[in-house]
Parts: structure tokens; sequence; C-alpha cells
């Protein structure tokens, strides 16, 4: 008797204990996470990836298009915005060879030119005024920083936690610079942000970039802080240990407590200091 007294007495313990934690678990404020797909080539490299999205729940999120791509496949580009997804413009220069050229070393006025002509040809397509840039990069000078504001941008997403000083975790109202500040992370003691391209450039494996993108998932989890990372279609698609590793990525993603925004979202949700 007092044998069975003692087993159901440990049952009760063992299960009101699985029943604290499962509390717990649900109490947790789920992590603010601003997923970035930028494209400016391939089409059906950024359907492909959005589909994998899609298919996880894992939106909305905030895709950065060329001038070119919303021109030519305007549709696409349309169709995304209307199912909530915020297309944002993706400001970039190429030289004859079709080689990236930091919009830093243009002159003001070619600057200009691009930024100007990639927010009209996107605004054209979509009927109405799009709010975020981000430059190639993040290459940007005091020239790029007058233009974005100029031009009516509400935010620049052309910061880099651990390269530029007035980059920060938290979207914030810059009254020197005339919009929001958003800013993406350096990962620490390296020269490359949480995206897959720059990973690769610094010659690291798919499955190293994977595991530095949950390990600061957990970082920013932990410290209760907003996770922004990104994804460029034209690569993941082109390598099939890249695209192996993404998705394994997003399955990961999809099992935690997350809360998937744009980047309009997540300035609106956490900025520090909101304009007006």
């Amino acid at each position: 008797m007092n044998k069975a007294i003692t087993i159901f007495l440990i049952i009760v313990v063992i299960g009101l204990g699985i029943a604290v934690i499962f509390k717990l678990t649900q109490n947790q404020t789920p992590q603010k996470v601003n997923l970035q797909v930028t494209e400016y080539q391939d089409p059906v490299a950024l359907k492909k990836v959005i589909d994998e999205l899609e298919a996880r729940n894992l939106k909305p999120a905030t895709i950065f298009v060329g001038g070119e791509l919303a021109k030519n496949n305007c549709q696409l580009i349309k169709d995304l915005d209307q199912k909530g997804y915020e297309i944002a413009a993706f400001g970039y220069a190429l030289d004859e060879n079709g080689e990236f050229i930091q919009l830093a070393d243009l002159t003001r006025e070619k600057q200009e030119e691009v930024i100007k002509n990639t927010k009209e040809d996107i605004e054209n397509c979509l009927g109405h005024k799009i709010n975020g840039f981000r430059s190639q990069r993040f290459s940007q000078n005091k020239d790029t920083i007058e233009i974005v504001k100029n031009l009516g941008f509400s935010w620049n997403g052309s910061f880099v936690v651990n390269w530029h000083p007035e980059a920060s975790f938290i979207p914030y109202y810059s009254n020197d610079y005339g919009f929001y500040v958003v800013s993406i992370e350096g990962v620490k003691n390296t020269g490359y942000v949480l995206c897959d391209t720059a990973t690769a450039s610094f010659g690291k494996t798919a499955k190293e970039w994977r595991e530095t993108i949950q390990e600061y998932f957990n970082i920013h989890q932990k410290e209760e802080t907003p996770f922004i990372t990104e994804f460029h279609p034209y690569f993941l698609t082109d390598n099939s240990d890249w695209w192996d590793e993404f998705i394994k990525l997003l399955d990961w993603f999809k099992k935690q407590n997350a809360n998937y925004l744009t980047t309009q979202q997540l300035i609106d949700s956490s900025c520090l200091i909101c304009g007006e």
C-alpha cells in the first residue's frame, strides 16, 4: 500500500513538474524576428525561397528588390506585397563586367540616380510608396544618408552592429539622419554579417553559417532583443549544400517560439525613440 502511494506521489510530482515547465514555456514572450530576403536578378529563386517560408508560416518578411527586377517581374512583386510581405529598395550599382560597385564609391549624382530610380521603379509597380532602403554591402556615406532622407524613405537598413557606432539591435529614429536606423549584426571578431553570402565570402561552410545563425538567435532570445538575418535566393538556390542547410535552418526556426515581423512592423513594435 505504501509503495503504491509512493509511486502515485512520484507520478503526481513529475506531472506537476512537466505542467509547470510547459506553462513557463507558453508564457515566454515570442522572440521578435525580422527575416530579410534580398534579390536583384533571379525571380525564380526569389519565389522558391518565399515558397519555403510560406510552407512553414515563417512570415511576413521584408524583401529587398532592385528596380530592374521590380520592372520586369512586377506581378510577382505585387503578389508578395499583397500577401503582407514588405517590399523595400535594394540600392546597388554594377560595372561593365556585372560586378558590384559600392555606392559609397560613386559620386553623389550617380548615387542619387541609382537610389531614386530604384524607388520609382518599385513604387510604379506597387502603386504605393515604400518605406525602406538598404545599400548593397551596407555601403553608404554622408551623401547616401542625405539622399535616402531627401527621397522620403522612413527607414534605412544599411547599418551593422559592431561596424557602425550608431547601429543598434533595436530600431530607433535618428533626428540627425531623419529616418529610422535599422541594423543587422556583424559576427564578432569577423568581417561578415548574419547572412549567407557574407559568411560564404569569408570561406565558411553552409553548416557553419546555419550554426552561427542559430547561435545568435539564441543569444538575442536570451537578451530579449530583436533578431535580424538576411537570405539571398540567387545564392542559396545555386548551391545544393547551402540550400540543404537553409532548409534545415527554416525547419529549426519553425520549432522556435518566435514572432515574425516585417522591418516596418519591427520598428512599430520596438523602436527606442519613435518619430512623429
